[in-house]
């Protein structure tokens, strides 16, 4: 699972491969043949016209090797760079999501009252583990918001980008988007919200272009939303919409554990 900062190596590893896969299947299956026919066709080396089919049968046959090895090259390239991402991915999960889940281990044996507060830390720690994880994402704010008594959906918590996250209200066509997300267990990716298909979509356009929203729900009740913000289209990838739910999961055990009684 590369990360965006990986992103760019992978790429150009991947479409050396891409290159040459689609080379190889057309050309090495024929080019030692007509390589050899061309060099059979000129083997008495008696005039000029011998010697150049001869050096084009073999410049065939020295082709068709060369893609060969380009393509298992670029195979063992990608493997190894795969390898080496998936290890550097799994130590930044470790450290960014350890404290989280350490916070929720802890929070069975405390009062409701020590659980709620604890349930705020872990949101706290949520979003400073995203954005952690997101690191190479320009400006990414991450943002925990809660479900309240009066129906509304506000922010518990914030990490990243400075700009205050807006509240969502019921009874709009915004904040009863997000509410049926949340009670539906939903996730939302808009990876353009200047190209959204619903105006509501678009979301508060406050410093962000793009977004990942996930539903912070158990298997009977809402509590929340986990979200990713960033200013442009493209900042944000699947990769880590995966990861915006993972932490979403997360989050649904600390508040379940804070509301149970």
């Amino acid at each position: 699972m590369p990360t965006p900062a990986s992103a760019p190596i992978l790429d150009v590893v991947a479409e050396r491969v891409a290159s040459s896969k689609r080379l190889v299947p057309s050309f090495v299956p024929i080019a030692p043949v007509l390589g050899a026919f061309l060099i059979t066709v000129g083997q008495d080396l008696d005039d000029g016209r011998d010697w150049a089919w001869a050096l084009v049968g073999f410049g065939l046959c020295l082709a068709a090797g060369a893609l060969m090895w380009l393509r298992e090259s670029g195979v063992r390239t990608w493997r190894a760079a795969s390898e080496l991402e998936a290890g550097r991915l799994y130590v930044a999960m470790k450290d960014a999501l350890q404290p989280v889940a350490e916070l929720i281990a802890a929070m069975p044996a405390k009062t409701k009252r020590q659980r709620e507060a604890e349930a705020e830390k872990v949101a706290t720690q949520a979003t400073g583990a995203l954005t952690l994880l997101l690191k190479d994402v320009d400006r990414l704010r991450a943002v925990v918001y809660q479900l309240q008594d009066s129906g509304d959906m506000t922010a518990v918590a914030y990490h990243g980008r400075a700009d205050t996250p807006s509240p969502f209200l019921k009874a709009t066509p915004r904040g009863d988007l997000a509410l049926k997300m949340v009670s539906d267990g939903k996730d939302w990716f808009e990876k353009d919200t200047s190209a959204a298909t619903n105006q509501a979509y678009a979301g508060s356009g406050a410093g962000y272009q793009t977004y990942i929203s996930a539903a912070i729900r158990s298997d009977t009740d809402g509590f929340g939303m986990v979200t990713v913000d960033a200013p442009n289209p493209g900042d944000l990838v699947e990769t880590d919409r995966q990861i915006v739910l993972l932490v979403a999961d997360l989050l649904a055990i600390a508040f379940a554990e804070a509301d149970r009684t």
